[in-house]
């Protein structure tokens, strides 16, 4: 479930400089100091499995670990081998091994017991090296480690992210409350405000993780103290908050702070039984209480500091969003037909987007009409899509392939182009098969070829991006 507060617009009147920086940072970080991190483990991988000492060093590893009382770990570790080929398995236990803080220099150490390396010397100046090249990617090197802290991590992780959605995820909810509570409370203070979050969320991460080599990266920690501000900001002030649950979307008003509860509750029922996940839901808890304890701590002591001015401030309606407003209303109360007109109503007045055709997909499928079929091509024949929107179109494809042959052959070539480009390709490449099965002289079919050839070499599946080379070639 996903509540957000949307009681304040973006207004040029009230400029989030401190907003726009922290953002700016964070993508020119990911994009052009983190994009070399890909490359570098993977160099420091093959070079350690070509060499031919993971045999070597993993019972040491895992003596290492039994006698750190890191037991747990290791035993998570073997799950998550169990299911894996060989290849796989060898590079996921290379990784563990080589990214754990504290390894290398116990074994060091204990390289007299290594078995099978008979050159001590050029083994330690090959192991340094791919150590070093471990050690240089930039979330080992500025991540917060709770085995192995530093304090420059405390900061530092802060603007780390491990991959795309996890960065323009954690910068949706940061522009969604970060500009209203920098109006509210003053540039310098909401900087000041975020960091001491942030840094608060990793000091509770490894209070409970103070065993873990992973490293804690990312801005949630800082921005879940944001969203706590923001309820600090309006206090018992009946404020609009969005709501997402399953198929339940919507609006509703309620006293700001009646919300962080729930958002701390959230967190900690997480942390406690969804014990498999890879988030740090203590950082989030930690941010949210310490954004929400420095804003009563500021108001004790000025409680001026508000721009009472802003806060008050009436907004002009979003016309669209009040309309959209009635449509999930209607289908609160299981109106359906009535949620569809308005819906209609909506789309006609304001054009069709992505959220609007999902929802009169969603809204139409129970029926499964002619009305739905329609909504169905329309959702395959959209165009510029982040994504996550391309994942739940693969997904609308998947579950209704009556669907299939009402698309033209052109339509479905350019659905796969899309798919192509999501992190599962397998739809894609199902897609290729059958279109070169019934129509192999096809126009296009050479493009879409090399299209999964790029996909798969960015995967380091060689087999596959040689064999889709090849089809490319023979196409042209």
């Amino acid at each position: 479930m996903v509540i957000i507060p949307t009681e304040k617009r973006f207004d040029w009147k009230h400029a989030p400089v401190i907003l726009f920086f922290i953002v700016l940072i964070n993508l020119l970080i990911f994009f052009f100091f983190q994009s070399a991190d890909e490359e570098k483990i993977g160099e420091a991988l093959d070079s350690y499995l070509e060499l031919g000492y993971l045999d070597s060093e993993w019972s040491i590893f895992e003596t290492f670990l039994v006698a750190h009382n890191q037991s747990d770990l290791l035993t998570n570790y073997k799950k998550t081998y169990k299911n894996s080929s060989l290849q796989d398995r060898d590079y996921l236990r290379s990784y563990h091994l080589l990214t754990h803080p504290k390894f290398f220099e116990y074994l060091k150490l204990n390289r007299h017991s290594m078995t099978g390396v008979y050159d001590l010397d050029r083994w330690m100046k090959q192991r340094e090296r791919i150590n070093q090249k471990i050690r240089s990617s930039s979330y080992l090197a500025y991540g917060l480690i709770p085995a192995n802290p530093s304090v420059t991590g405390f900061l530092t992780h802060q603007f780390m992210h491990g991959n795309i959605m996890h960065l323009f995820g954690n910068l949706f909810f940061l522009i969604i409350c970060g500009f209203a509570v920098e109006a509210a409370i003053g540039h310098m203070r909401f900087l000041f405000f975020y960091l001491l979050s942030g840094i608060t969320g990793g000091l509770l991460h490894m209070y409970f993780n103070s065993d873990s080599g992973a490293p804690l990266i990312g801005a949630s920690g800082a921005i879940s103290g944001v969203m706590a501000m923001y309820l600090g900001v309006f206090r018992l002030k009946k404020i609009e908050f969005f709501y997402w649950f399953f198929v339940f979307v919507g609006y509703f008003r309620a006293p700001a702070l009646l919300i962080l509860p729930f958002y701390i509750g959230k967190e900690l029922y997480s942390f406690y039984n969804d014990t498999g996940a890879q988030v740090a839901f203590m950082a989030h808890t930690g941010g949210f209480i310490a954004g929400f304890c420095l804003m009563l701590v500021a108001l004790a002591f000025n409680p001026k500091m508000l721009n009472e001015e802003y806060i008050e401030e009436q907004q002009d309606v979003d016309q669209r969003q009040e309309k959209l407003a009635k449509v999930y209303a209607y289908i609160e109360r299981f109106q359906f037909q009535s949620a569809h007109k308005a819906l209609d109503a909506v789309i006609k007045e304001f054009g069709l987007t992505f959220e609007l055709a999902l929802l009169n997909y969603n809204l139409l499928k129970p029926e499964k009409n002619k009305k739905f079929l329609q909504a169905v091509l329309v959702l395959l024949k959209m165009e510029k899509l982040v994504p996550k929107q391309l994942a739940t179109v693969e997904t609308v494809w998947l579950d209704n392939p009556m669907i299939h042959g009402l698309l033209k052959a052109d339509d479905i070539l350019k659905l796969g182009w899309r798919f192509s480009v999501l992190s599962d390709i397998s739809t894609a490449e199902s897609i290729f098969n059958k279109l070169i099965e019934k129509q192999p002289n096809q126009s296009g079919l050479s493009t879409f070829a090399m299209k999964l050839s790029v996909a798969y070499e960015a995967q380091k599946n060689n087999k596959k991006k040689q064999q889709f080379a090849e089809l490319a070639e023979g196409l042209n």
